[in-house]
């Protein structure tokens, strides 16, 4: 190894470790912060924790009708959408229902909302239900920007798995993917309970595995080929609404680095 490579590497590496330790700075201050507010709601008899269960308790309320259902499905994605991992928070509130519906659907009832619909037929490829987009990113992107993140996406997406996406587009905060982030899990929600309402889809009566890949998961939810076929249609479903969203940021960050290599080479 030649003396300029190791200089190069001896550089890259102390930027590395100057970086790491500066985040370190805001994380600690972020704690304290944390702590602090949390200390005080202590003294006065209560925590975060139950700060946040208070105005979110409802959810366990609705959770077992149709229009319940898409509300937990519009907070789920309104809390990620504000950087709030909101499957985490709000599936606590709905766990206990849907195991429960479950348990009654393999005694013969006729429940939607039971199981993981969730990730069987609604969040394919990751909250928001990305799969599609990952795919269109590898495929049809311009933008450098999104081409790096289709093929660092396109793998994880099958899995249920789109932090890459929710981080690198990204999601939290961007007005511009709001609209379709979260409708396309409703309009596949809504598919999907029009499929198993209609009984042309078999109820769920297992819970699978939340990375199971797409149509594998219906399937194993449902013991049923309509159940595959429900999970993919879904994810198109979802990409429809994704569509004209994706294409329209593709093109303005495309613009954006055209703009910034003129201004470059100027």
């Amino acid at each position: 190894m030649d003396n300029s490579t190791k200089q190069l590497m001896s550089a890259l590496a102390q930027t590395g470790v100057a970086n790491s330790f500066s985040a370190l700075i805001p994380a600690f201050c972020v704690a304290l912060v944390v702590a602090a507010i949390n200390g005080a709601l202590v003294l006065a008899g209560t925590d975060m924790f139950n700060l946040l269960y208070v105005p979110l308790s409802f959810i366990s309320k609705i959770a077992d009708t149709w229009w319940g259902f898409l509300v937990i499905m519009f907070l789920l994605h309104l809390l990620w959408w504000f950087g709030i991992h909101g499957a985490t928070i709000s599936s606590s509130f709905y766990y206990p229902i849907v195991l429960a519906n479950m348990a009654a659907n393999v005694n013969g009832a006729h429940r939607f909302f039971a199981g993981d619909p969730t990730d069987a037929f609604i969040n394919v490829g990751g909250s928001g239900a990305m799969l599609g987009v990952a795919i269109w990113l590898v495929l049809r992107a311009r933008s450098a920007q999104l081409k790096e993140l289709g093929k660092v996406e396109i793998v994880p997406a099958f899995f249920n798995i789109n932090e890459p996406l929710i981080f690198g587009l990204p999601i939290v905060y961007n007005i511009d993917l709001f609209i379709p982030f979260v409708c396309a899990p409703l309009a596949a929600g809504i598919v999907a309970y029009v499929g198993i309402e209609s009984r042309l889809v078999p109820v769920i009566r297992f819970q699978q595995p939340w990375p199971t890949p797409v149509g594998l998961s219906g399937f194993i939810a449902t013991v049923s080929w309509q159940g595959a076929v429900l999970s993919i249609t879904c994810a198109i479903v979802a990409f429809l609404v994704w569509y004209p969203f994706i294409k329209h940021y593709d093109n303005k960050l495309l613009k954006q680095e055209k703009k910034h290599q003129k201004s470059e080479t100027a």
